[in-house]
């Protein structure tokens, strides 16, 4: 199951919030303590000393005064917009022009809009490009036929639920599913996830259904979604998408725990080693 790093919600004092559950979190915290969501790097607040130069990227006002930026963003917010406008579902940033509201009601900012899936057919041209590099390049194919299904939030969260996972999912949001019923095999992914983001959702759940077919008693958390997130860094690192990997490698939560592992595994052994640590005594790393 992918799940996504919760963005910050509340700049003000150094406190932070996780938008997930919209509760304010002590300063310098690493995870919500409500919900458990790895939070991202604070957002920064600075002081405009270009006058009548900068504008808001929600509501294109000029600045004056304070504004506020994401960490790793170029963009800028008025304190207004970061404060009143709902947040992007992607990036936590707020939504304004070029942003859209889709039918499952989440809200999607412009720049994650501009590269935003939706389209069945595009979702499935990308799950394809995404198998090819892994079997081409890794040389990890799939046994038991397993479809594609793009799917929006309502959706997914059934699927989630009628695979027993919902206690699981409840302190994080998915984006991604893989699911195992009788001969059935499917990877879910929620649409309007920017195309990177895509891919590494893909790509991640991929390897749960590489690791039900190969090491299905695996047990040990660290091992089994840092080699999927392994794997989604390599197909990423196919695509040339440098600046995501350096996202991914950041996390600090079992995600990026278990990249950081099997990436140190990988330099030390290769890539068979990297496929030993799954293949080996379930519990052991």
């Amino acid at each position: 199951m992918t799940v996504q790093a919760c963005p910050e919600s509340c700049p003000e004092n150094g406190r932070r919030a996780c938008p997930h559950c919209q509760r304010a979190v002590r300063r310098g915290a690493r995870f919500c303590s409500y919900c458990g969501i790895a939070l991202r790097s604070p957002v920064k607040a600075q002081q405009d000393e270009r006058p009548g130069q900068l504008f808001c990227a929600s509501c294109g006002a000029p600045i004056s005064g304070r504004y506020l930026q994401l960490d790793g963003r170029r963009e800028i917010y008025c304190e207004t917009c970061f404060r009143d406008r709902p947040r992007c579902d992607v990036c936590g940033a707020p939504v304004g022009r070029g942003g859209q509201q889709i039918a499952d009601g989440r809200h999607i900012c412009g720049v994650c809009h501009q590269t935003a899936v939706y389209d069945h057919d595009k979702a499935k041209s990308l799950f394809d490009r995404a198998v090819s590099i892994i079997q081409g390049e890794l040389g990890l194919a799939l046994n038991v036929p397993t479809s594609f299904a793009l799917v929006d939030r309502t959706q997914l969260q059934a699927a989630v639920a009628q695979a027993g996972l919902s206690e699981e999912a409840s302190t994080n949001r998915t984006f991604g599913l893989f699911v195992r019923e009788g001969r059935k095999r499917v990877i879910y992914a929620q649409c309007g996830l920017p195309q990177i983001l895509m891919l590494q959702v893909m790509a991640h759940e991929y390897a749960h259904a590489w690791q039900g077919e190969n090491c299905p008693l695996l047990r040990n958390a660290l091992v089994r979604e840092g080699f999927a997130e392994w794997l989604a860094y390599k197909v990423l690192s196919a695509m040339g998408a440098t600046k995501k990997m350096a996202l991914m490698t950041q996390r600090d939560d079992v995600y990026g725990q278990g990249l950081r592992a099997l990436l140190a595994v990988e330099q030390r052994e290769g890539v068979l080693g990297v496929l030993r640590r799954c293949l080996r005594t379930p519990g052991q790393m």
